[in-house]
């Protein structure tokens, strides 16, 4: 024990002067504390115990290293941590199931999403828009929520303005919005150049079929008596454009006179006038007239006003005979093309109406547009005026509406004004939900959104009230009662007035019922129902007519004894004035004795009051009703 002392003496001592010589050299005092110290575990640490209990410390021991001096390992305050269990095969298998549920869920929520979404964005099916005007086309594509491309090109099969192709095939799905694209014919090209044929050495059939097949829009043909040229051959033809040689375009002007063969020499002959000098109807009378055929075509004309003659077939002052047929070609006016009134106003768009000649009207709707805002034409711009068509242009009212507070008024007066802002294009719904108040049927109790400005598309909720809760009367007395206790049809009505119920009659018969007696009610006694509501009410006939009796000079208890109830519903009142002898007894009744009345009518009857004054003259005191 004392060497090992020593031991440890010693190696301090060579210690303390190591470390004083690096205090004069700081480098060589890093690198002994990088090198040449180490930290050394505790014995503890070593040795999986304590230290023994022999006095030997834990913590410094020696150790030799091979090339270098004692050095020693100094104990640190580190701690080995304790070793951790893994966790529980069952937590993780819990914690992996909890896991998988929500996966599983949020996949479910997201297939219920997409489903909704596929649901509700099914689209439409795409039709067969081929043959169809432009006009109807865009038609269905507004009112099915698509949008219509347009294209154009000429076309000799399809009718000008009709739908060659689309798209998109018939019956395709496709989504809202979406495009169609849809080719639209111009018809004939009229610019198509095509070869003159020698129209000379045709006959009129053959000038006819070659104008046919070929689409030419301005070949005209007239007849002219001939002793030279056949029946049915061509005598000449003119083509007033110089610039025509060889070939001509389906819009070129070509009169072609035929020959109607030797001229009758019988026959009159009419000088031609000049037609235009003359009106239209002057040129038609002319030739009733003259017994000539008058054939009118009409052309526009960006010069010659509208109706006067542009050409005619035979010039003037040549001589025909009667029958021959003239070609005149009248002006339909300047080519008028509706413009695009969408960059315009109001006021604009009539003065450009008006400068144009084409009669237009406005109307204005609620729209998802500004106010004011251009809307749509129901002639689309380009195409061709025809006089007689009337253009209607449609601007924005307001994209916004004012909603009052209707608390208080009926559900009818909402609905009327929703109606109203709904006929203008608003899409104004009501959805109303009913309750039990005291407050009248039909009133509103509640509004979602009042006194505030709404989108013309917007659903408002409103509570209504559905009337107050009453309970149902009992209409209906005991099988065998007199009219003093039976409800007949007059009293029940009485009895709904009051009540503010409305009753519906139906007359039937019940055995044991009396005339006009109520012996059936289609709601129960007792029930509640709200006012307003409607009861239906079965009654007898009152068709049965009944003798009145004679009641004067009889009592009360008297008429009550004589089971006159079973035919008349008998009511008492108290006489105003004395009438001798009728002290207590009826001195009046309100229908006349021997009288015949309907079987339960109401008879009053008057019991005289006592006398008031005393046999000698003084006032009775006593108590008139005794």
């Amino acid at each position: 024990m004392d060497a090992r002392n020593n031991f440890f003496k010693s190696y301090k001592k060579k210690i303390e002067e190591k470390n004083s010589e690096l205090e004069n050299d700081s480098s060589k005092a890093d690198l002994a504390e990088e090198g040449d110290q180490e930290l050394t575990p505790t014995a503890e640490d070593i040795n999986g115990k304590p230290a023994s209990a022999d006095g030997e410390k834990s913590g410094v021991i020696p150790k030799e290293e091979e090339g270098s001096g004692l050095k020693f390992k100094q104990e640190s305050g580190f701690k080995k941590p304790k070793q951790q269990a893994p966790p529980s095969t069952a937590n993780v298998s819990n914690r992996n199931k909890r896991v998988l549920g929500i996966v599983i869920g949020s996949v479910a929520i997201i297939a219920v999403i997409i489903g909704f979404i596929l649901l509700f964005n099914r689209g439409i099916e795409a039709i067969d828009l081929a043959g169809w005007t432009e006009n109807d086309a865009q038609l269905w594509a507004k009112d099915n929520g698509v949008n219509l491309q347009v294209d154009k090109e000429f076309s000799d099969t399809v009718e000008a303005g009709k739908i060659i192709s689309q798209s998109i095939a018939q019956g395709t799905r496709i989504k809202k919005g979406s495009f169609i694209k849809v080719l639209v014919s111009m018809g004939h090209d009229l610019t198509v150049t095509l070869p003159l044929p020698d129209i000379m050495s045709m006959t009129k059939e053959q000038v006819e079929a070659w104008a046919a097949e070929n689409f030419m829009a301005k070949v005209r043909i007239t007849g002219e008596f001939s002793e030279e040229v056949p029946l049915g051959g061509v005598i000449r033809y003119e083509i007033n454009d110089p610039s025509v040689v060889d070939e001509v375009n389906r819009n070129t002007p070509i009169y072609v006179i035929v020959s109607k063969g030797p001229e009758d020499e019988g026959a009159a002959v009419v000088e031609i006038p000049n037609f235009k000098e003359m009106a239209i109807g002057e040129s038609y009378a002319f030739a009733n007239e003259n017994d000539i055929v008058l054939n009118v075509v009409e052309e526009y004309d960006d010069y010659v006003p509208e109706g006067i003659v542009i050409s005619q077939s035979v010039k003037p002052e040549e001589k025909v005979n009667k029958g021959t047929e003239i070609i005149l070609v009248v002006s339909k006016g300047k080519l008028i093309t509706i413009p695009d009134f969408s960059g315009y106003s109001k006021e604009k768009a009539n003065a450009v109406a008006a400068e144009l000649g084409i009669p237009i009207t406005i109307e204005e709707k609620y729209s998802g547009a500004p106010p004011d805002a251009f809307i749509s034409q129901s002639i689309k711009e380009g195409t061709e005026y025809n006089k007689g068509d009337i253009l209607e242009l449609v601007y924005s009212i307001d994209n916004k509406i004012v909603l009052p507070s209707f608390v208080g008024q009926t559900r009818d007066a909402m609905e009327a004004w929703a109606k109203e802002f709904n006929s203008q294009g608003a899409g104004i719904t009501i959805k109303a939900t009913n309750t039990k108040s005291n407050s009248p049927k039909g009133t509103i109790l509640y509004q979602d959104k009042s006194n505030t400005v709404i989108g013309i598309k917007t659903s408002i909720s409103i509570t209504v009230s559905q009337g107050k809760v009453i309970y149902v009367p009992d209409f209906v007395a005991a099988s065998g009662s007199g009219y003093d206790k039976a409800i007949t049809r007059e009293k029940a009505i009485a009895m709904c007035e009051e009540l503010n119920i409305v009753p519906v009659f139906k007359s039937e018969k019940k055995k044991g019922r009396l005339p006009g007696e109520v012996w059936s009610q289609s709601i129960e006694a007792g029930k509640e129902m709200t006012e307003g509501s409607t009861i239906t009410l079965k009654h007898v006939p009152a068709d049965t007519k009944v003798k009145v009796p004679d009641f004067k000079g009889k009592t009360k208890t008297e008429v009550l004894a004589g089971d006159y109830n079973k035919n008349f519903d008998i009511r008492f009142i108290e006489g105003t004035e004395f009438v001798e002898g009728f002290e207590g007894k009826v001195c009046d009744q309100s229908a006349q004795a021997g009288s015949k009345a309907a079987a339960g009518s109401t008879i009053t009857l008057t019991i005289g009051p006592p006398d008031m004054m005393s046999p000698g003259g003084v006032e009775d005191t006593g108590d008139p009703r005794e």
